[in-house]
């Protein structure tokens, strides 16, 4: 049986600060320019006294004593107001209870410890990858930060004219290397705002973050200047609590032998999938829709013990309210006799040291039930962290390393002797540079961004690699948090040990279950290859590729001539051969429409939003693509030989989540199309130049789904290389999908 490991392990980053500075201490007062005048001062003015009464040689000497005195009892006081003023930190409030997704009424409060010259400023600073955006454009929308002064200035004082609202976009103070950080700057544009001025800082109404947390901030810089450094001002968090119960989510293990008890989890969330307050429940627990027993539900996270099925298969367990208004469905359960078992895996999350964002040990919680592994990433950390106790003497450290040795990367050790290596695709990395033996896994799914060009990439300068994703992404900030990593794991092997010998695969949307067999290819004339699926909805599409081109494909086209589908793709790699960073995410708002003819969308993916347009016969659409295609499926009404069907798409531009150094972000020009049904039966596809790419929208047949579980074999009977490789990837009908590791001819292991 699996056992769940509930692993708090640390991550680091290199630190960047912006403006490319290092950061400096906490903040002092500067006390030389104070000492210099108030020290000038009493001297002129003892001096003039001394004069009338003593010799020109007892002037001398006492204005000297006179200097060095005030000078010192000058610095003593400037020191000390200055180091009075610093340890006050900044103050975060909020009106109401702190729930996760809610929208309130907050203020940060912040003395001044030294006065702000024109030059000097506050700056909000927030990472893309925060559900909070604030902004100081549209005061009727949320988020929108305003200032407001109390203290030296007149209490209640706006300073209109003296500091100004500005968007910053620069280099983040603590984050991934080159990674673009928004900020939100107030900077002083003229005269002094004095030390000791109480500046306030509201949001009338804040989109508070939809995961919940102990430790959600504002992080607060000030510059004194435009010269020096930004000082990080201390503040104080608050708390983030998840809403109230709404959703059910049932886990279970994805393999398992006959007659062995199944790892069932069942966890009480709120609408954001935050573990919600316990509830007393009783719940009709089904396997493949019948009844099976009936289960009490004391905690918000609950293992369900003794379940265990005799015949091979496949299964899906499903719990429910007597009346069933609330229900939920397990990933599928494949009954067997297999080599392993499967366990899954959330590789990257980020946590508060990557600012407001949850501990390792919150993440930990926050994964019961749902993964049995969960390997955290600190970002602001550049030395490894000691060896934690009780946890198998693994560490991990992530490193920013120049392109001389190979760029970003993410190293697990095991008790400093074992190790290995995972590249990540959303930063210029040299892959020349990487070391064979340790690299073993490469990212190529980031979020709603998919990379696989870049596991290809590995794999065909000789690596020996497996794919993994991650939840986390630049492009895609809070969109797919079901990126899956499955680790399959042989009798008495660990997870480690398996990660390092690229035992994965990775599985968005949904944990589907893949089988392949053979798992390693000899050079046989003819190599033969399957993949056994199970999933959670009717499959519609296997592909395979081969040195990461494609190869097979398995698929059934609808013939009736009225049910098609839109699919629009656009590229994620570089622009240029040299080291950078990936092509940005582009929005697709558009519209198909048939004059005189119904229709009817009859699948929308995950990414779709869809709805009726302004005339008879159009369906408004809105998508992004990065990487992989998304499509759409709709029916004709009616249909005959003159039926066309027009597509248009907006004009827009490419996301500015990164800068490319070869390359801006690009407009997207506005298109017209219009397709003949005769062509669009039998696959019409047009394409759109976008500075460099070939974006495309394409338009045929629906594909008739082949049912939740499959098996697909196919044979190769051209020449073998050693080095050659295959892989599966895997596509839903609700637009999850998943991607199989390399399976290489010549990997005898």
């Amino acid at each position: 049986m699996l056992k769940p490991y509930y692993l708090i392990l640390s991550l680091s980053l290199l630190s960047w600060s912006i403006h490319a500075q290092n950061r400096v201490p906490e903040l002092t007062a500067a006390t030389e320019q104070t000492t210099e005048q108030t020290a000038e001062q009493t001297a002129e003015q003892t001096t003039e006294q001394t004069t009338e009464q003593t010799t020109e040689q007892t002037t001398e000497q006492t204005a000297e004593q006179a200097t060095g005195q005030a000078a010192e009892q000058a610095a003593e006081q400037a020191t000390g107001q200055a180091a009075e003023q610093a340890a006050h930190p900044a103050q975060f409030s909020i009106r109401g209870e702190g729930v996760a997704g809610e929208v309130v009424y907050a203020e940060i409060s912040y003395q001044l410890p030294v006065s702000l010259v024109a030059g000097g400023s506050i700056v909000f600073q927030q990472q893309r990858t925060q559900a909070r955006r604030l902004q100081i454009a549209n005061p009727a929308a949320i988020n929108f930060l305003r200032i407001v002064s109390e203290g030296q200035v007149s209490e209640g004082e706006v300073l209109e004219g003296q500091l100004r609202a500005l968007d910053i976009e620069g280099a983040g103070f603590a984050g991934d290397a080159d990674y673009k950080a928004s900020e939100i700057g107030f900077e002083v544009t003229s005269g002094v705002v004095k030390a000791g001025t109480v500046l306030r800082f509201i949001v009338d109404r804040l989109q508070l973050p939809t995961t919940a947390t102990a430790d959600y901030g504002m992080p607060l810089y000030l510059y004194k200047n435009q010269e020096t450094p930004p000082t990080r001002v201390l503040g104080n968090s608050i708390q983030i609590s998840p809403g109230e119960f709404s959703e059910l989510r049932l886990s279970s293990s994805s393999i398992v032998k006959p007659a062995e008890v199944i790892d069932l989890w069942l966890r009480l969330e709120d609408e954001y999938g935050n573990i919600a307050q316990a509830r007393n429940l009783s719940l009709d627990l089904l396997v493949n829709g019948v009844f099976r027993e009936r289960l009490d539900v004391v905690a918000s996270v609950q293992k369900i013990d003794g379940i265990s099925f005799q015949a091979t298969g496949s299964y899906r367990l499903e719990v429910r309210t007597g009346g069933g208004g609330m229900s939920a469905m397990s990933n599928p359960v494949l009954v067997g006799n297999k080599p392993y078992d499967i366990i899954w895996a959330d590789l990257g999350a980020r946590t508060e040291l990557s600012k407001n964002l949850p501990s390792a040990e919150a993440l930990a919680t926050a994964a019961m039930g749902r993964y049995a592994l969960t390997l955290p990433v600190n970002y602001e950390r550049s030395t490894p962290p000691a060896f934690l106790p009780g946890i198998d003497n693994t560490s991990i450290v992530s490193d920013w390393k120049s392109l001389k040795t190979g760029g970003a990367s993410v190293v697990l050790s095991k008790a400093n002797v074992a190790s290995f290596t995972m590249a990540k695709p959303e930063h210029p990395t040299d892959l020349r540079r990487m070391v064979p033996e340790s690299l073993q896994l490469v990212e190529i799914v980031s979020g709603g961004s998919v990379y696989d060009w870049f596991g290809n990439k590995a794999a065909l300068m000789g690596f020996r690699i497996g794919f993994v994703g991650s939840n986390h992404s630049h492009q895609y900030p809070g969109r797919f948090k079901e990126v899956n990593n499955a680790i399959w794991l042989t009798e008495g092997q660990d997870w480690f040990d398996a990660l390092s010998n690229h035992q994965t695969y990775v599985s968005v949307g949904s944990k589907m279950v893949l089988a392949v067999s053979p798992m390693n290819l000899g050079m046989e004339p003819t190599r033969k290859l399957g993949l056994e699926i199970v999933a959670e909805g009717p499959i519609v599409s296997v592909k395979v590729f081969k040195n990461g081109r494609l190869f097979k494909t398995r698929r059934q086209f609808d013939t009736s001539g009225n049910r098609f589908r839109l699919v629009v793709e656009s590229s994620s790699e570089p622009f240029s051969r040299i080291m950078s960073k990936p092509r940005n995410a582009r929005e697709w708002l558009g519209y198909v429409v048939t004059q005189g003819e119904g229709i009817t969308v009859n699948q929308v993916g995950k990414a779709w939003r869809v709805q009726p347009g302004r005339q008879l016969g159009r369906v408004d659409f809105l998508t992004r693509t990065h990487g992989l295609n998304q499509f759409l499926e709709f029916e004709l009404g009616s249909a005959n030989a003159d039926t066309v069907i027009e597509i248009g798409i907006a004009p827009g531009y490419e996301d500015a989540a990164w800068i490319p150094n070869d390359r801006l972000p690009q407009p997207t020009s506005g298109q017209k199309f219009l397709i003949p049904i005769a062509e669009a039966i039998l696959g019409a596809t047009r394409t759109i130049e976008v500075e460099g790419y070939q974006d495309s929208v394409r338009i045929e047949p629906a594909l008739v789904p082949f049912g939740a579980s499959m098996r697909f074999n196919f044979e190769d009977p051209s020449t073998p290389h050693i080095g050659d490789y295959y892989y599966f990837r895997v596509r839903l009908e609700d637009g999850s999908f998943a991607y199989t590791s390399p399976i290489y001819v010549g990997d005898f292991e």
